[in-house]
């Protein structure tokens, strides 16, 4: 297993470049100038089991639904609410998102309500979660190819968690 280069990853990504689909202009959140690059070419693709980047159109879609206060817990005001991008999914019901400062957090759609309470610092950035996300597909192809993860693959997995990021590896939302 190896940690690639988000520039690599993004080579990856955009190997099969769709038609540039920019965010509205009336939109103002700060996104990561990677995130916009990749997420403008691109249709929605599932990187790994644990990882679907949304293209540019369903994460302005998914985040205007998910940003009705009714998902979120009481008193929460629409400025806080609005410093949150919803940008994939697991396939579960669960959230990738970020905040204006390009910090990466998992919601469980089990925690019921969204709040800061209810999501999961992982101590990550976008290009981490992108390296994540690749780290989570070659974990994938090794199952697919062997059937199981033996243990040596699991610590060699979990030294690559932590190369990312402490918090990560502390916090990891998935059995390994």
């Amino acid at each position: 297993m190896t940690l690639e280069p988000a520039e690599e990853i993004k080579k990856k990504l955009l190997s099969n470049r769709q038609t540039i689909r920019n965010f509205p202009k009336s939109l103002t959140f700060p996104f990561d100038k990677l995130y916009t690059e990749i997420t403008t070419q691109i249709r929605t693709v599932e990187i790994s089991s644990e990882c679907t980047l949304f293209e540019s159109v369903t994460a302005v879609s998914e985040t205007n639904f998910f940003s009705d206060a009714d998902y979120w817990t009481e008193n929460y005001l629409d400025e806080e609410i609005s410093k949150f991008w919803i940008f994939g999914q697991n396939g579960q019901g669960d959230l990738w998102l970020f905040d204006s400062e390009n910090k990466v957090y998992f919601y469980d759609h089990n925690n019921e309500k969204m709040c800061n309470e209810n999501f999961i610092d992982l101590n990550l950035n976008f290009e981490k979660w992108l390296q994540y996300a690749d780290l989570n597909a070659q974990l994938d192809n090794i199952y697919d190819n062997e059937n199981e993860i033996n243990d040596k693959r699991k610590v060699e997995y979990k030294k690559k968690l932590a190369e990312l990021s402490g918090n990560l590896l502390k916090n990891y939302p998935f059995e390994i």
